[in-house]
C-alpha cells in the first residue's frame, strides 16, 4: 500500500497535466490490474514489475 503525498490535482500541476488526465491514467492502471485504488490518496501496487517497466 502506498499513501500518495499529493492530491491528483497537485500531481497534475507538478507534471503539467490536467486532473482528468491523471485520473484517466490511474483508471487505466486499475483496469490493467497494475494497481488497486483504495482511496483518493492510497493505492495498492499489484504488479510492481509492470509499473516499473512503464516508467523506463
Amino acid at each position: 500500500q502506498v499513501e500518495l503525498p499529493m492530491s491528483r490535482n497537485d500531481i497534475g500541476d507538478y507534471l503539467g497535466l490536467t486532473i482528468e488526465t491523471v485520473s484517466r491514467v490511474f483508471t487505466r492502471l486499475k483496469e490493467k490490474g497494475v494497481i488497486r485504488l483504495l482511496s483518493l490518496r492510497s493505492i495498492e501496487i499489484l504488479k510492481r514489475d509492470t509499473l516499473l517497466a512503464m516508467g523506463e
